[in-house]
């Protein structure tokens, strides 16, 4: 996705940019006469070239994900696309101008334009063979399959793919051979590979094996935050379409466990656009006055920070400092132990802040950062997951998203202190919930409750 705007806004700004230096070099030169440019006819001869541009786009689909993602169909939908712009340019402009003027000014366009079309697709092999790695945009997909049956999948996978390196875990035992446990051991130790080297994605072969124990081996995934692809066996060796948007384009069919709206780049980049500007918005108009204030007071109440900082699970499960204003004195239990009804640890401003949520609003850093987004499941401390994530199932798919400020298990009530399983696993629900339904407007409505619960303040909260 962010490949593709790149792509596309470059295009159309120095498209642009070349049909402005075009014309100032046919009238400069006498190519073109003054009179026959004037201002009016620039931004006609302006409108009618971007309107000729959308429609060759949206004619050849060049910016579409399945050819934006390989640079021989990047060349040759370049190539097709240019050339219906020249044509349908030059039949507007020639009905338009005078014949010997247009050839002119059309002939030094389309030299310019051939020579950017040129440079702009080869210095995409740059781009595409070296900044995928550099910038985090390449992925590591592992494939994990019994030996008889994994051939088939992995002739499946496209090969030479600038974004996906595909690994394989292949593996040889009889299936008659082994027991439940051992065979659900097995795939444990693979998926602890396979998230120790950072990799969250993983097509499993649904081979006979597989099948038998598929719920115990989703669980085994779901606690290393791995997220699995099945590939039945019996249609890797036959074909046929994919049903899979966000991984790869694969020539059979694949069954997304836990899929949901935020699995896909374009939702998740709608997601982030949205925070960066909200939360770069409350830390110029907000943070910059409500720091120093807040700051003032606590300092003032307790010796020690203003923010109080703690290690966080994330999304994948990757740790983040989460900020918050400080709002008990400074103790050794503040990372196992969450703070209660009563807890004297808990300062007069602190219960204000707690009281009215204002303790969070330091977290607009974190989501500006990307560490976290405005809404979404709340982090939980590093020790809540290790020990939640033993004793309720599903809990780890909870971290397939990036935690939020506020959710929709806070906005029905679950926040706060959980002193118990039940009200946790309720959490997890609404957070599930959540994911499996995300959209825009459901983060909307989020917000707009979150605000009323704060006005009203929360009776949760201490």
């Amino acid at each position: 996705m962010c490949l593709k705007l790149l792509i596309a806004t470059t295009d159309i700004i120095f498209l642009n940019l070349i049909l402005g230096f075009t014309l100032m070099f046919v009238t400069h030169f006498g190519f073109v006469s003054t009179t026959v440019l004037t201002v009016n006819n620039i931004l006609s001869l302006s409108l009618v070239f971007n309107f000729t541009i959308a429609l060759a786009c949206l004619y050849t689909r060049i910016y579409s994900d399945e050819k934006i993602e390989y640079m021989e169909k990047i060349f040759r939908s370049t190539l097709v696309t240019g050339l219906l712009i020249a044509a349908c340019f030059s039949i507007l402009l020639f009905s338009i101008f005078d014949i010997k003027q247009t050839f002119q000014l059309l002939s030094f366009l389309f030299l310019f334009l051939g020579v950017y079309a040129i440079l702009s697709r080869f210095v995409l092999v740059y781009v595409y063979k070296v900044l995928p790695k550099r910038m985090g945009w390449a992925k590591d997909v592992f494939v994990i399959g019994h030996n008889d049956y994994l051939g088939n999948v992995i002739a499946s996978f496209p090969h030479n793919h600038s974004f996906y390196t595909i690994n394989t875990i292949p593996y040889y035992d009889a299936v008659d051979k082994n027991t439940k446990e051992e065979k659900v051991a097995q795939f444990k130790r693979y998926f602890e590979e396979v998230s120790k080297k950072g990799t969250y994605e993983v097509f499993l072969v649904n081979s006979p094996d597989v099948f038998a124990h598929t719920n115990d081996i989703i669980e085994a995934a779901d606690f290393q935050c791995v997220k699995l692809n099945f590939v039945h066996a019996v249609t890797a060796s036959i074909g046929g379409s994919s049903t899979l948007k966000d991984a790869l384009e694969l020539d059979l069919p694949v069954l997304r466990f836990h899929a949901n709206s935020l699995s896909e780049m374009n939702n998740r980049f709608k997601k982030r656009i949205v925070d960066i500007l909200i939360s770069g918005f409350v830390i110029v108009f907000i943070l910059s006055w409500l720091i120093p204030i807040v700051g003032l007071i606590i300092k003032i109440q307790s010796p020690g920070p203003i923010f109080f900082k703690q290690q966080r699970s994330g999304r994948n499960n990757t740790s983040f400092n989460c900020l918050k204003f400080r709002s008990m004195v400074v103790n050794t239990d503040s990372n196992s132990k969450q703070a209660s009804k009563g807890d004297r640890r808990i300062t007069p401003i602190g219960q204000f802040l707690r009281k009215t949520s204002l303790d969070e609003f330091p977290q607009f850093i974190n989501v500006f950062l990307g560490q976290m987004s405005i809404i979404g499941p709340r982090p939980h401390m590093l020790a809540h997951t290790e020990h939640y994530s033993k004793l309720i199932q599903h809990y780890m798919v909870r971290h397939y998203v990036k935690p939020g400020i506020s959710g929709w298990a806070q906005v029905n009530g679950y926040r706060g202190e959980t002193n118990e399983p039940g009200l946790m696993a309720k959490r997890v629900e609404y957070d599930l919930e959540y994911m499996n339904n995300w959209s825009v407007m459901l983060d909307f409505k989020i917000i707009v409750m979150t605000a009323f619960n704060m006005a009203k303040g929360e009776k949760n909260a201490y």
